[in-house]
């Protein structure tokens, strides 16, 4: 009888297991509902501020000053998810040993508008200008335009000449390498 009772307790537990709700199998693939994140504010991205001293024409000491800042009264800029972001305006000035003024001028996305495309023009913003180096008679400073938030290896470097005259004058990188500062010759 014992034997009996077992193996109708046995039987009895597999039907109840039997008649419990399936799961359906997910095959390995994983569902998820993803939401973007809700627009906030309008916001402004970081420019560097830099002063160096630099030696340059004939042994003479100048001053190069590269101040930006986001500028609220440019046209901003969207990302995908609605997201408004301030584009930036860069001031460059030069100055001489006894503080005079040799070149001063404020950069905008606008000031570089022949050398970026459409999507350029319209979703990216003036990420930074920074100061590489003096050579000859030209300074040499790298002019950085990115998407917001994106990755410095999707920036669009180029090549700002300023001249002793202090005439400036533009030309791409070879790629977009930071640390590869070689150009093209387009001479």
């Amino acid at each position: 009888m014992n034997t009996r009772l077992l193996m109708t307790m046995a039987a009895a537990m597999l039907t109840l297991l039997s008649c419990k709700d399936k799961k359906p199998e997910d095959k390995g693939i994983i569902k998820t509902d993803y939401v973007a994140p809700k627009p906030t504010g309008p916001k402004a991205t970081a420019v560097n501020s830099v002063t160096e001293s630099i030696e340059w024409i004939e042994g003479r000491r100048y001053r190069v000053n590269i101040n930006g800042h986001g500028e609220e009264t440019l046209p901003m800029v969207q990302d995908e998810n609605g997201q408004q972001y301030i584009d930036n305006a860069i001031r460059v000035e030069v100055t001489r040993a006894d503080s005079t003024l040799f070149y001063g001028h404020t950069f905008t996305k606008e000031s570089f508008t022949e050398w970026l495309n459409k999507d350029y023009r319209k979703n990216a913003i003036l990420t930074d200008i920074n100061f590489l180096e003096p050579e000859g008679n030209v300074l040499k400073f790298v002019v950085s335009l990115n998407y917001p938030e994106a990755s410095d290896d999707e920036a669009l470097d180029l090549l700002l000449l300023l001249d002793s005259q202090g005439n400036t004058s533009i030309k791409p990188f070879t790629y977009n390498e930071r640390d590869d500062l070689e150009v093209i010759d387009q001479e």
